[in-house]
């Protein structure tokens, strides 16, 4: 493991490196991975997505973290908390998990738990929120096992791939993150 900050049994979290940004231009580039994403929408290139490391890197208000296969040592995705409020203590949570061979493999809910947990107990965030499409089954299932609560939604929010699509706001809160823990 190279500079873990947050350890699962099959992925670890650490920081961001530049390096990283080379994955980041694959999968934004592959209709598969961005089918649900407002990523994907346009092209992207690595000039762009480095202006974009400089940004998170410098701030104060976002913690993105690289996905770090264990077994395999390899950068499979990321995640991370956006646009923290530190007065409101909230935060919007993002993932990507690029490498196809991982998916619906546990990575992505091992990563979420990861990210949720750094949020409530290292953050002291009390409330954390994402929208997804709502058609991303596979996601909302991970969301849910997480514990994040349906919220709401916003009709036809999305247009991808010819459609609009519905966008399903979920959310968890720090108490509600506490008293599940005490159940495992």
């Amino acid at each position: 493991m190279q500079h873990p900050f947050a350890v699962g049994k099959k992925v670890y979290l650490r920081g961001l490196e530049r390096a990283d940004q080379k994955d980041l231009l694959v999968w934004a580039n592959d209709a598969e991975v961005t089918y649900y994403m407002f990523l994907g929408a346009f092209p992207a290139n690595i000039e762009l997505l480095e202006k974009e490391y400089e940004q998170l890197v410098n701030s104060r208000n976002d913690a993105a973290m690289a996905v770090i296969d264990k077994k395999t040592d390899s950068h499979v995705g990321n995640v991370g908390l956006y646009a923290i409020n530190w007065i409101s203590r909230s935060a919007e949570f993002r993932i990507i998990i690029g490498q196809k061979d991982c998916w619906s493999k546990g990575y992505g809910t091992e990563a979420t738990e990861l990210c949720l947990d750094y949020g409530f107990n290292k953050l002291n965030l009390n409330r954390i929120f994402l929208g997804t499409n709502a058609g991303h089954k596979s996601a909302i299932r991970c969301y849910e096992k997480a514990g994040f609560k349906h919220e709401g939604g916003l009709r036809q929010e999305m247009f991808r791939h010819g459609v609009y699509s519905d966008v399903v706001q979920m959310g968890i809160l720090r108490s509600e993150y506490l008293a599940a823990a005490e159940k495992k």
